[in-house]
């Protein structure tokens, strides 16, 4: 009896241990065959990573990018310009996230939005058309394709091993058998719930893009026809001496730290200069002619030196 327990339970380990190794290898392959372009085939003809095994062509829909943008407008009416951009966003399928308002001196505001990946540019378009005039727009792409393939190879092969641990499970016969099994498969549990937090997290990023919005009024002053921005104004040029004068703390701050090294290159360029001084004066003295060099106030005339009769 024992001896079928044993034999039934190295049976039991030694198919796991080739369905992970089998799990493994399919992952890798797949890992392996995302990277590659099927150029034997068709060299015009580029593969996506997720449809490889398909032998779909390659399409922009198919990688996996996530999109971010941020938005600084500057708006005639905060409250409105709040409420027409939640507007957009609940038309174009997203959210509002988060949404600050300030209103002291210069009345500002900050809006956060989840948006649909698919008509991002169009709610981009959209909320520009509600500002005066956009001080900055940016949008940033990071392809996590690879990411995502990795990812999801790696779930596929802990299913797969969760399944062959509870197969085990039901053939053990004794209390440790039972014990050991039950200890890595709540391992591996673990680490399927881990990765599929991940995959949900990153499939969220993909689907929907963020875009955070500055949004900041003032009022105008129409002076003779023209509207008149001078708070407006002494903001940029404070803004600009700020920056200037943290370039210059920047300067002093390395030029100090830079002190030693200063010294040491001023140092080493006296001593070359004083060696090289001295050698050229060695050569002058023993190759050079052999005649006394006087300053030209301390040379004698001819006339002076005759003597007086």
């Amino acid at each position: 009896m024992r001896a079928l327990t044993k034999s039934s339970r190295l049976e039991g380990f030694s198919a796991l241990n080739d369905t992970r190794a089998s799990g493994i290898g399919q992952g890798v392959a797949m890992s392996s065959a995302a990277l590659q372009s099927p150029s034997d085939a068709n060299p015009d003809v580029l593969m996506s990573p997720a449809r490889v095994s398909s032998g779909q062509p390659d399409t922009l829909d198919a990688r996996k990018i996530i999109r971010n943008g941020a938005l600084d407008l500057l708006v005639n009416d905060l409250g409105q310009s709040i409420e027409k951009i939640g507007s957009i966003v609940r038309g174009a399928g997203g959210f509002v996230e988060k949404s600050t308002q300030l209103n002291s001196g210069s009345r500002s505001a900050s809006v956060t939005v989840r948006i649909p990946a698919g008509r991002f540019d169009q709610a981009i378009t959209q909320v520009k058309a509600l500002a005066v005039s956009v001080d900055r727009e940016s949008v940033e792409a990071r392809d996590v394709t690879r990411e995502y393939i990795d990812l999801d190879a790696r779930l596929r092969n802990a299913q797969a091993e969760e399944v062959q641990y509870l197969q085990i499970l039901k053939r053990a016969t004794t209390i440790k058998d039972t014990l050991d099994v039950t200890e890595k498969l709540s391992d591996v549990r673990g680490r399927i719930e881990q990765m599929q937090g991940e995959m949900k997290f990153l499939t969220s990023q993909i689907d929907l893009s963020t875009l955070e919005i500055s949004l900041h009024a003032e009022a105008d002053e129409t002076v003779a026809g023209i509207h008149w921005r001078p708070l407006r104004q002494a903001k940029v040029a404070v803004s600009e001496m700020m920056l200037g004068l943290a370039d210059w703390v920047d300067s002093v701050v390395a030029f100090i730290i830079n002190l030693p090294l200063i010294a040491v290159w001023l140092s080493s360029v006296v001593f070359l200069l004083v060696v090289a001084l001295r050698l050229v004066r060695f050569l002058w003295r023993r190759f050079g002619p052999k005649t006394t060099w006087r300053p030209p106030w301390r040379r004698s005339t001819p006339s002076s030196e005759q003597k007086p009769a």
